[in-house]
């Protein structure tokens, strides 16, 4: 999360967002003071000039090129986990090996339980939801866009730019505060106060996005007043973001909270953004859908989860359903009608869609395997929030182009909207919640907390404090189960044991409602066991153990903490650690894609942040010592060990751990993905961070395929000493052991990922014969070399089927 913020700290729209976040709440007399405050606190230390080059790689064919190589047949990397020979003992010991427990075995074992006919509900909605939501045919539910709530959708829900947040006093305020006037224009630009939302032209109000206004040529024009639910604008207009506001006025003057080399005229005047195409000032398209020239004249599809199944059309991430059809990604037909194709023969749908069984009308197969999960359709905490994202990018793991082809993204939390996505297109899915193993609650928890948090006056949980956001993360979660607790039955039945809640933030489930943590299975990055924690985090929103202000007191949910506390981050005999989602093309250079291996000529390897600009805690300080070690006692020269940040290890960030024997797995403001980054490349990790697991080191035997080393200063002081004391054949049978697993560390299930891998395959270089003199130089033998090109990627034991294997091991505990 702290990264991901700053990383993007340069984009204009993501801008002002991750300043604003920063700032704890002001009065209004203090606006004027802060209105221009765009500096993030300086700490840490200061980092030498330092710029290395490692020397050329050398592949194990004896030479510096894998040219000229024949290509590995990957012919065979679509698939799931359904159709594959489950029972076949030698192909079992094969598939479970490493691991810990009977999980493996036992999934594989089991005996298939039919395919029962779904049932299709038939109840109808108030209002027919105003023409504005989906009707959940199931329970008679509406669930409402973005701008719209109440039992029919009734209600318009304003979300306006604004200079400011609500203040302690207006506790009875319910609605968000704005500084806008009826025409959508800022109210006064010479007011002080800002808030990333702040709009130098039209906002259109239900989202906090701004646009050009005024007279211009590519200004918002709505669509005519008294219009139907959804008619479309006259013209979208182009997007004006937070890196476009206007800091100098037509006068000359100076507007504090816009940006001081942005004039008017750079937007408005007759060679301006909002006037002229091409120009020179570029404000970007934005949202997800709206391609060049920006005006929204140009639209591609935009995410939705399983592109609403053929079934409805996408609005920003939110499903609107075709008629008869219901489910946030619109899979379900209500009872008594006919099931139809949509528009799964557009051919950019028909790439990306999995329907799942459940929703057929014939079966592609008589028979299933466990677990059966249902998932609940929450829309408020889900495709809602995809609506206020404001970033094509953000939250996503997948996205269209603007000719409708697909690519990959790589949001480090990700994963959220790739596991939802996943699960609807499954064969496990089930639409009946009395055959259902488990019940999974879908919620956004860190696309919420980044980019929606502080951009506008809310969504809030409920205090208006930008700089707590574990407050508002408890608190909503609380509500979630609140309200799956009171409208449905099924969290009464078991005390939410057979519920799963996938929690990504840094510090996971930290913060986690105890009400919600005790029971449930929780999936999380962060495997931190103590019972007593608190927070590690450099990134001080973050800190659940904040004070909270005294002035908020009377805000409801200001006791977040004492309901979130009594429990550890995570609990190894319920819960699991999974990895964080990893693009396939972050590691297409290894040999578990069809890679040409590389000689390890590298002890030891880390690349990252090192804590210069940190606080702190920030890391434990872990990589703050290890970078000062490195470089005072020269360990780059002596040891062959490399560790800093890209400005100062510079190449290829993938090739230089296909060369490195160890990298390091550090925590960073919780947890961080190295353990993937190494494991997917081949590199065994060496795990500095005492009492948090690593990924599923739960289920996997990590001692055969890892090194811990404590987190004490003469440990870390003996680092190179350490590593280079493990014998050649540890290190050999590490390796070999590191090939049987590494494929289970990356999420590989789905269309979308067997079309990339596939992409992926047909340029990637086969196995090259190893010269011995080549393998004589790394100090291994032929047959101690396990890091071969695969012939097919392992799909139905990608990390989603490892949580799916493991999730059938759990059916019965859930129900003792």
């Amino acid at each position: 999360m702290r990264a991901a913020c700053f990383r993007l700290l340069g984009l204009g729209l993501l801008l002002g967002h991750a300043y604003a976040s920063w700032l704890p709440w002001t009065g209004e007399q203090d606006l004027a003071a802060t209105s221009s405050r765009r500096t993030l606190l300086q700490i840490g230390f200061q980092v030498p000039q330092i710029s290395i080059e490692l020397p050329p790689r050398q592949f194990l064919n004896g030479s510096n090129s894998g040219a000229g190589s024949n290509r590995t047949d990957h012919s065979d990397l679509a698939g799931g986990g359904g159709g594959e020979a489950r029972r076949d003992e030698s192909d079992l010991r094969r598939r479970c090996a490493v691991v810990r427990g009977s999980w493996c075995g036992a999934y594989l074992r089991q005996e298939l339980v039919p395919y029962r006919a779904a049932p299709r509900g038939d109840k109808e909605c108030p209002g027919g939801c105003s023409g504005w939501g989906n009707c959940n045919h199931d329970w008679g539910l509406c669930e409402c866009p973005a701008g719209r709530t109440g039992p029919a959708c009734e209600r318009e829900v304003k979300r306006p730019c604004t200079n400011r947040f609500r203040h302690p006093h207006e506790v009875n305020v319910n609605e968000s505060v704005g500084h806008i006037g009826p025409d959508k224009h800022d109210l006064d630009v010479k007011a002080p106060g800002w808030i990333a939302s702040r709009c130098s032209g039209y906002c259109i109000d239900h989202l906090a996005l701004c646009t050009c206004g005024r007279d211009s040529k590519y200004r918002h024009i709505p669509a005519p007043e008294g219009s139907p639910p959804w008619t479309p604008p006259v013209q979208w207009g182009r997007p004006m973001t937070d890196g476009c506001m206007i800091g100098v006025d037509k006068d000359g003057s100076r507007i504090d909270w816009g940006r001081p080399h942005i004039k008017d005229s750079d937007m408005y005047g007759p060679d301006g953004w909002c006037n002229k195409d091409p120009n020179p000032i570029q404000c970007g398209c934005v949202w997800d859908g709206n391609g060049w020239p920006c005006d929204g004249s140009q639209q591609y599809e935009p995410f939705c989860p399983n592109q609403c199944t053929g079934h409805g059309d996408c609005h920003m991430g939110w499903c609107r359903c075709h008629p008869g059809w219901y489910g946030m990604d619109c899979s379900r037909k209500k009872a008594g009608l006919e099931l139809d194709e949509g528009y799964l023969q557009r051919p950019w749908i028909k790439r990306v869609v999995e329907v799942p069984p459940a929703s057929l009308r014939v079966r592609p197969l008589p028979t299933r395997p466990r677990p059966l999960i249902y998932i609940y359709d929450l829309t408020d905490y889900t495709t809602k929030f995809l609506q206020l994202r404001l970033g094509a990018d953000a939250c996503m793991w997948r996205r269209f182009g603007q000719d409708n082809s697909t690519f990959l993204l790589s949001m480090t939390y990700s994963v959220e909207a790739y596991l939802h996505e996943t699960l609807l297109q499954s064969e496990h899915r089930t639409f009946d919640p009395e055959e259902a193993d488990f019940f999974y609650v879908p919620v956004y928890v860190t696309c919420y907390m980044w980019p929606i948090l502080g951009w506008a006056d809310g969504p809030w949980w409920y205090a208006p404090l930008a700089h707590t956001r574990t407050m508002h993360v408890s608190n909503m979660l609380t509500e979630v189960h609140a309200h799956i607790s009171s409208t449905y039955p099924w969290w009464n039945r078991r005390g939410g044991r057979d519920h799963i809640w996938l929690m990504t933030p840094d510090e996971g489930a930290c913060y986690m409602p105890s009400v919600i943590f005790n029971t449930s299975i929780i999936l999380t990055h962060w495997g931190r066991m103590d019972q007593d924690h608190k927070s590690n985090t450099g990134y001080l929103q973050d800190n659940y153990d904040m004070v909270m202000p005294e002035e908020f007191k009377g805000w409801p949910g200001m006791d977040w903490q004492s309901r979130s506390r009594g429990h550890p981050c995570y609990d190894p005999t319920k819960d699991l650690v999974i990895p964080a989602f990893k693009s396939v093309d972050h590691f297409r250079d290894s040999p578990l894609l069809g890679g040409t291996p590389l000689v390890r000529d590298l002890l030891c390897y880390f690349r990252g942040d090192i804590g210069q600009a940190r606080f702190p805690q920030y890391s434990r300080g872990l990589r703050q010592k290890l970078f000062h070690l490195w470089h005072k006692n020269g360990w780059a020269a002596k040891h062959k060990v490399y560790f800093g940040n890209g400005e100062m290890v510079r190449g290829g960030y993938s090739e230089h751990l296909l060369r490195s024997r160890f990298c390091l797995v550090l925590p960073g403001d919780g947890w961080s993905p190295r353990a993937e980054d190494a494991v997917l490349h081949g590199c065994i990790p060496v795990v500095i961070m005492d009492n948090v697991h690593a990924v599923f080191e739960s289920i996997l035997d990590w001692e055969s395929f890892s090194i811990r080393i404590r987190e004490d200063d003469a440990a870390l002081e003996a680092l190179p000493q350490l590593l280079e004391a493990v014998p050649p054949e540890r290190v050999a049978k590490m390796q070999r052991n590191l090939a049987r697993v590494w494929h289970r560390f990356a999420y590989a299930t789905g269309p979308v990922m067997a079309a990339h891998l596939k992409r992926i395959a047909a340029g990637a270089p086969a196995a090259v014969p190893a010269s011995e003199a080549a393998l004589a130089a790394a100090s291994l033998t032929a047959r101690d070399t396990p890091f071969r090109p695969l012939p097919a990627y392992p799909v139905a034991d990608d990390a989603f089927h490892t949580i799916l294997q493991w999730l059938y091991h759990r059916i019965n505990e859930t129900r003792a």
